[in-house]
């Protein structure tokens, strides 16, 4: 049975991947994680627990509110709003419907397992490594001719690559026009880059090589969408490989 669902416009924060919802309720619940829970005016919060999962009937059931007038309210108006802070990491979430139930004895609430969760971590930070087996690329519109260097990491606010041969000779603040990003799965992306830093880089057989930190400059909406696709697409292969599912 899936999860119950709702509209699902593009949302950088936003948390689809049923495994990867499993996964951050069930680290809520065993970490004891404290919930704000409220009907929609966070100003109106109270603090609550996750208590059970039942992954079967995909079903929360959370502590109720103390006051039982809040209870009613959330009954009520069938849905409820949960912000939690996991790993210094802000989650939000929503229930809907929500019904009254007990635990253990004692008076709880209870609702579908959500259909998606936000994750507000500073997504212009988390950064990814493209997997040796699918490179990603970046061609930079060099001066004397196209230069298609491997893209080292990416985020959602530029990338850095590796200067392998030593070739390049860019300044900080210089822009390459037009650059072309190569991402498997998501495919060509083209985009400006402004070069902030430059840094040596030492491989593990010894080479040594400037590694270039670029950011991503005036960059259109419709591209944003593609390179933060692609982030969440290695994100997701990645937590895979740590599970051994990949």
């Amino acid at each position: 049975m899936p999860h119950a669902s709702t509209g699902n416009s593009y949302d950088p924060f936003r948390i689809d991947s049923i495994q990867e919802i499993d996964q951050i309720l069930l680290q809520i619940l065993e970490q004891g994680v404290l919930l704000r829970m409220h009907a929609g005016n966070s100003s109106q919060a109270v603090i609550t627990t996750l208590v059970h999962i039942d992954f079967d009937t995909e079903t929360l059931v959370i502590d109720s509110a103390a006051q039982p007038a809040i209870n009613q309210q959330l009954i009520e108006k069938g849905q409820a709003f949960f912000q939690a802070t996991l790993n210094q990491v802000a989650i939000e979430f929503s229930v809907q419907p929500i019904s009254a139930t007990s635990h253990d004895g004692l008076p709880a609430l209870m609702g579908p397992i959500p259909a998606f969760v936000r994750r507000l971590q500073r997504r212009d930070s988390f950064r990814v490594q493209p997997p040796l087996n699918s490179p990603a690329t970046c061609t930079l519109n060099a001066k004397t001719s196209p230069l298609t260097l491997p893209i080292f990491d990416i985020s959602a606010g530029g990338i850095s690559f590796l200067d392998e041969d030593n070739v390049l000779n860019a300044s900080k603040g210089h822009i390459y026009s037009d650059s072309k990003l190569q991402l498997p799965g998501v495919g060509a992306v083209t985009v400006d880059l402004q070069v902030v830093r430059q840094q040596p880089h030492v491989l593990a057989s010894g080479k040594k090589m400037d590694r270039y930190g670029c950011a991503f400059f005036q960059l259109k909406p419709a591209e944003q969408i593609r390179i933060q696709n692609y982030i969440n697409q290695e994100e997701r292969l990645q937590i895979a490989r740590e599970r051994g599912l990949a």
